[in-house]
């Protein structure tokens, strides 16, 4: 056993992630891609999405889920590639057999990362550090890809630290450490806190972690409703989520909170197009079968908070569904809508894994 292991007391999470994945594997099939501003997604001229970006098209101000047409306006350079999801995931598969190589607790929470429970691994010393280091070496030598890794004694931990010093690196925190690592991170970094959450937190001076202390439960519940109850605990670096390799999942969706209030039928039916694709990637990224669904919803958040949810039984996941569904409960825009949402429902039979609290 290493000097390093006993620093461990509790649990040794790894967390991997692929740098800009979909884009690196572009740019290595295709070497005159190299120090050019690269993307993946639907084409600017149909309304697509960006799936994934380099880290060179990020300079621009490029990110995932944007729409082409912006990305174009920011940088007139980038080159944007269609999604070949196939390829991504025969590459992404052969890249999880090197994490069982280390711990057969493994959650994938999309295609290009996962949790690794290694808190029984024998390997390298029983040192989670020096394995992460192992698999990112195997990742580059095998795939010529990079990957950056964050190793804590929890999932939130390890996600954080992930990306912290992204690309091509790790960073770690050891469980005694996390109350003093977790105060100064932004709460932007925190899962559940999106743009809508953290302008509020902007508002009361909460930027990060340490300034929301003051906030007790029922405050942070009045503020954020049921998910200020769990928020009290992240913020303080509490996490006992286990890593799990089998979940059943019952339905799958996307939403948008709006900077600007939708105020009229095309520009909501712009943003369902837009959530569509991004309900269809998540779905590929992931690897989740849509052919088992039973139903289909939409969810409408009103700039007075008022929210409704209509669906309806489909076992088709098309975009002219989705349109429809919102045409027949929408007749007209009597007050502007903050919100959209839509997804679908899965047959109770199908075993899928679950993303993650961190994907949503």
């Amino acid at each position: 056993m290493s000097r390093k292991s006993k620093n461990w007391k509790n649990r040794k999470i790894i967390h991997i992630d692929m740098d800009s994945f979909f884009a690196s594997i572009e740019i290595r099939d295709n070497p005159k891609l190299k120090d050019k501003p690269v993307a993946v997604g639907g084409k600017a001229t149909e309304r697509g999405v960006l799936t994934t970006c380099n880290y060179l098209a990020r300079e621009y101000g490029l990110h995932s889920a944007m729409s082409s047409k912006k990305a174009t306006q920011l940088c007139k350079d980038v080159i944007i590639l269609p999604v070949d999801i196939a390829k991504y995931r025969r590459v992404s598969a052969e890249i999880f057999k090197i994490f069982k190589c280390y711990s057969k607790k493994i959650e994938p929470v999309s295609i290009d990362e996962a949790f690794i429970d290694v808190s029984d691994s024998k390997y390298c010393g029983c040192d989670p550090e020096e394995m992460a280091r192992q698999i990112r070496l195997c990742i580059k030598k095998d795939f010529g890809l990079t990957a950056s890794a964050g190793i804590s004694s929890n999932k939130l931990i390890a996600k954080i630290c992930s990306d912290w010093r992204k690309p091509d690196n790790q960073f770690c925190v050891y469980d005694y450490d996390i109350s003093n690592f977790i105060r100064d991170v932004s709460l932007k970094s925190i899962p559940g806190i999106g743009r809508v959450n953290f302008e509020k937190c902007k508002n009361l001076n909460m930027l990060t972690c340490k300034n929301m202390y003051e906030q007790s439960r029922s405050d942070l519940v009045n503020l954020f409703g049921s998910y200020g109850n769990i928020l009290f605990d992240l913020i303080r670096g509490v996490d006992n989520r286990e890593v799990k390799t089998d979940r059943v999942r019952k339905s799958v969706s996307v939403e948008d909170t709006f900077l600007k209030d939708l105020k009229d039928i095309n520009s909501c039916l712009e943003k369902i197009s837009l959530l569509y694709t991004k309900l269809i990637n998540r779905c590929e990224s992931s690897n989740i079968n849509t052919g088992n669904i039973k139903e289909i919803f939409i969810k409408i958040k009103f700039n007075d908070f008022e929210v409704i949810s209509r669906q309806k039984k489909s076992k088709c996941l098309h975009i002219r569904e989705f349109e429809n569904l919102f045409n027949m409960n929408v007749m007209t825009i009597t007050k502007p809508i903050r919100l959209l949402g839509l997804g679908f429902k899965i047959c109770q039979d199908e075993e899928m894994s679950q993303i993650d609290i961190f994907n949503r």
